[in-house]
């Protein structure tokens, strides 16, 4: 049971030491936080096909309700801390724009590679070799760590203080707490993408200049 518990700790490690590494490197090479953002989806799902386990890494129909309404609340109380410290607030005057362009990113994108990777893949991994809680408390720091690797210049929240530091862990505590408590993937990705939408709301995130 140990070796069992053992090789997928391992993996993860290393998994995440790479989805790290990549993240770095592209802030040299922007288009390698493509190939980021496709294993923090690809990979979590290949994982769970090949062991059997999607369910117990989140990816069933079951608590499904509630997953959307732990989902609503994590995204308001996670949106909540990152309002706290944005340094300025103002609606975008091209708004619509912004909010097609941004949905659907946050929706496909931005929410699933990094739920599906550190609350589907590595949280229940860390749970079952050191339990819920710190298996809970490791994955977020890993989550929260990873942000500074990631090509986040203009991140919304600033990452270089320590208010940034511990906002990005408390919203990601929330991630994995509405995780944790429901076991369905879709309560993380519905808060994130919700935390988003308001980052996008209050002209926190400008989606239209990148394109």
């Amino acid at each position: 049971m140990a070796k069992a518990v053992k090789k997928p700790f391992l993996l993860a490690i290393l998994t995440y030491l790479i989805f790290c590494g990549l993240s770095f490197l592209s802030q040299s090479v922007e288009s390698l936080f493509g190939v980021v953002t496709m294993i923090g989806i690809a990979f979590p799902l290949a994982w769970g096909k090949w062991k059997g386990n999607l369910a117990s890494m989140g990816f069933r129909k079951e608590n499904l309700k509630p997953a959307l309404g732990w989902g609503i609340l994590g995204g308001i109380l996670a949106s909540l801390i990152g309002i706290a410290v944005l340094l300025e607030l103002s609606i975008p005057d091209n708004l619509g724009l912004q909010l097609l362009i941004g949905v659907p990113l946050w929706a496909l994108i931005v929410s699933p590679f990094q739920e599906f990777f550190f609350r589907g893949f590595m949280q229940p991994i860390f749970e079952s070799k050191l339990g819920n809680l710190w298996g809970l408390l490791l994955s977020n720091l890993g989550f929260t760590l990873w942000h500074y690797c990631a090509p986040f210049d203009t991140s919304p929240v600033p990452l270089n203080s320590a208010v940034g530091f511990l906002a990005t862990f408390a919203a990601g505590l929330v991630y994995a707490y509405v995780f944790q408590r429901t076991r369905n993937i879709v309560a993380p990705w519905l808060a994130h993408l919700l935390t988003g939408i308001v980052f996008v709301l209050v002209g926190a995130m400008d989606f239209v200049s990148a394109f």
